[in-house]
């Protein structure tokens, strides 16, 4: 589509103040996702509250461009705008460098998280998000076509997604990225500038010529039809937020996973506001049903340990397919260029209505992610409501489209359901890739032919009978803002377990076992060699630290001379453990454990020197790496809290990353040594105390690890050093 008349100088500012806004803009919400995100314990609800934020601001913006643009002459506008980019400049270089001193505990973890982005980001993010809204507008009244910008738009914003993972991020540090924020948005300001002085600058006749008859305006778009704009939009924000969250969950949250939802929720407005892109939503539209139910496969059968290069890409792909297929319903629906910026405000009001109930309504009222389902449901409501690619309009019978729809819809949902349920019964017994090519035949299914209720319904009546016997019984489950725990009965009612997101993060017997330490924990494993290491020299009493409690097994490993402290960040976590229903390691301990509550580091950074003999490292989240634990400068502080002959214990077990050759070459680089032991449990223990395999890294002086050598502990690989300026861990992704 053709960018208009305008004079090709005044063009080339617009593009370059809309294309570098929103390249910084994504820049900074990255940059702002990986400061706070350590000072939050690492938790995936960091970067679905950062988009909350974002979306916030962005509604912000777009609501500031309204106004300004509808209310305000162009001159005037223009002098209103440039006090605002001075204004964000002071404040940017005022930004607050100590993120830790803006952590207030009493505060609940997602206030907490928006004041900090609020403190360090708010300024520059209402900047940038006014650009692209407000200089369409002006762009239009200049005789240019404005949705072709909204495309430039997005596509800068992908540019800047892709070039802070792989570029920005591995080869600047932190500081030196805020200062490359500060640079571009000086850039910015000049940029502006020359936009604003254009409207003097060029004569009126490059401008759109007036009519010897004026043009009737197009009328006020209605209400429902506004609502239904708002409606729409929410569904690919809210889709983005819990499908990043799904990810990260058993992986790590870090800019190179966040791009991959993001990256593509913003291809999906290029593609649909741009008239080629256009071309292609009927192929989409015919991908609806299979990409609905593909989303929805891994969701119910999350107890299957999905291999990366079938996860991954299945839900991005899918994801995309509903994302591009809503919004281009949206741009075919879109008003006359008069009512731009309120189409505008609307779509962002939208996302900030999604990701706010995802991000700080979900967690609240609900006890799991029920907020998945409920948003892909709301997808296909919207894309029924919706004018597709061979209608024109909305219809004026909602209850008659919505209808339509449904008995369109009907067998495709039918399959899917049947689908669902196939993967919830295979997922006790079969690997994820045979899932996997369960889910694909499926899919082919649903594309092929759509008369299979018979099938659906009595693989469904089937499958009920299968999932009784199949699944564990739930004792309890609970959701905050570090993630959903559950219990549950298991071993035939012998013992409880503890399953945080996807992962198994302790297990008790309610027997004359209930005592021992189990799984991950048991004493033939790498943590008893450890524990009678201490003994061994300490037979006096120990003090041991441990970040990360679980179920509180490793409490069964303190003797009456010891004192053991547990650093915990998550309230929940620590309430199931010291319920005797539940479990009873923190009760039946000689001691009764201390429990500080908050971010291991930054509490272990508080904690007196000298203070521990063993401190133990078990502060994983589900499955998800808390890289800010692993680095060089969280090393020092463990360090500093070690009693001579110290060490320390990384619990490294991991489905998806091999972190041990990272964590002993950060060790080696501060002067420290390293050993690993990988554990296979024998038939008795995996009988009698339900042992996992694990992987364990014991770091300390080099003559103090040298100890265990004895044991069977060798000495671990080289790999990268992780530091708090370069801590990605995705690229220790088992396969890479």
């Amino acid at each position: 589509m053709s960018p208009g008349p305008t004079p090709r100088l005044d063009r080339a500012a617009f593009i370059a103040a809309i294309g570098l806004s929103a390249f910084l803009l994504f820049t900074l919400e990255l940059l702002t996702g990986r400061l706070v995100l350590p000072t939050f314990g690492g938790s995936p609800a960091v970067w679905t509250t950062s988009l909350c934020f974002f979306a916030a601001i962005v509604f912000l913006g777009y609501a500031y461009a309204h106004v300004v643009a509808t209310r305000l002459s162009h001159r005037h506008g223009g002098m209103v705008h440039m006090a605002l980019v001075g204004a964000t400049l002071i404040a940017t270089v005022l930004v607050p460098r100590n993120l830790a001193a803006l952590r207030f505990p009493a505060l609940p973890a997602a206030i907490n998280v928006l004041l900090v982005l609020v403190a360090i980001s708010g300024a520059p993010a209402f900047l940038l998000s006014t650009t692209t809204p407000l200089l369409s507008s002006w762009f239009s009244k200049r005789g240019g076509d404005p949705w072709w910008l909204y495309a430039v738009s997005n596509g800068a914003s992908l540019v800047g997604l892709i070039a802070y993972p792989l570029i920005i991020e591995p080869t600047i540090p932190l500081s030196g990225q805020r200062l490359l924020v500060f640079a571009l948005l000086v850039l910015l300001a000049v940029a502006l500038a020359l936009v604003v002085a254009g409207a003097r600058r060029f004569p009126v006749a490059a401008r759109k010529p007036v009519p010897d008859v004026a043009e009737p305006a197009s009328p006020r778009p209605s209400r429902r039809r506004q609502a239904l704009w708002l409606f729409a939009a929410s569904v690919p924000a809210g889709l983005l937020a819990a499908t990043t969250t799904h990810l990260a969950t058993d992986h790590t949250s870090t800019p190179l996973l966040w791009i991959g939802p993001l990256g593509i929720y913003l291809a999906s407005f290029v593609v649909a506001f741009s008239a080629r892109g256009r071309r292609a939503l009927p192929i989409f539209d015919r991908l609806i049903p299979a990409a609905a139910t593909l989303m929805w496969v891994p969701y119910v059968a999350r107890g299957v340990s999905w291999p990366v290069t079938v996860l991954v890409p299945l839900l991005l792909c899918s994801f995309g397919v509903l994302a591009v297929a809503i919004h281009g319903r949206l741009a075919l629906d879109r008003p006359g260029e008069e009512h731009l910026t309120r189409f505008y405000l609307l779509v962002s009001a939208g996302g900030l209505v999604a990701t706010a109930f995802v991000a700080l309504v979900a967690p609240v009222v609900f006890n799991d992610v029920y907020e998945y389902p409920i948003l892909l449901v709301a997808g296909l409501v919207a894309l029924a409501l919706l004018p597709g690619p061979g209608r024109r309009g909305v219809t004026s019978r909602p209850g008659a489209a919505l209808r339509e729809a449904g008995k369109r819809l009907a067998p495709y949902l039918a399959v899917g359901v049947a689908l669902v349920a196939v993967s919830v019964a295979v997922s006790s017994w079969a690997s994820g890739i045979f899932v996997a090519v369960v889910v694909f035949v499926g899919a082919q299914v649903i594309i092929i032919g759509r008369s299979a209720k018979s099938l659906a319904v009595g693989t469904m009546l089937a499958i009920l009978l299968l999932t009784s016997l199949y699944a564990p019984s739930r004792l309890t489950i609970v959701r905050t803002f570090f993630g959903v725990t559950e219990v549950r009965e298991d071993l035939r009612g012998a013992a409880h377990t503890e399953i945080h997101g996807t992962t198994l993060h302790g297990l008790q017997f309610q027997d004359p076992r209930r005592d021992e330490p189990t799984s991950y924990f048991v004493a033939t494993g790498p943590l008893g060699d450890v524990m009678r290491d201490m003994r061994t020299r300490l037979p006096a009493g120990a003090a041991i630290g441990v970040v990360g409690l679980g179920v509180g097994t490793i409490a069964a490993y303190e003797r009456p001379s010891d004192s053991m402290t547990y650093f915990e960040i998550d309230q929940a976590i620590v309430d199931l453990a010291r319920d005797p229903r539940y479990f009873t390691y923190l009760r039946d301990a000689p001691n009764p454990p201390r429990i500080v509550m908050g971010d291991g580091r930054l509490s272990l950074a508080a904690a007196r020197a000298d203070s521990f003999d063993v401190l133990v490292l078990d502060a994983f989240s589900s499955d998800a790496v808390p890289a800010h634990m692993l680095t060089r400068e969280a090393m020092r502080t463990y360090v500093r809290d070690l009693r001579p002959s110290g060490v320390i214990v990384f619990q490294l077990t991991n489905r998806h990353f091999d972190l041990v050759p990272a964590v002993a070459s950060t060790a080696r680089s501060i002067g420290l040594g390293a050993r690993v032991r990988d554990f296979t449990p024998g038939a008795a223990d995996r009988g009698r105390l339900a042992a996992q395999p694990s992987r364990w890294v014991v770091v300390g002086r080099p003559g103090d690890v040298a100890r265990f050598d004895a044991a069977g502990w060798s000495e671990p690989p080289a790999g990268p050093v992780l530091t708090d300026d370069f801590s990605d861990v995705m690229w220790l992704l088992r396969g890479w």
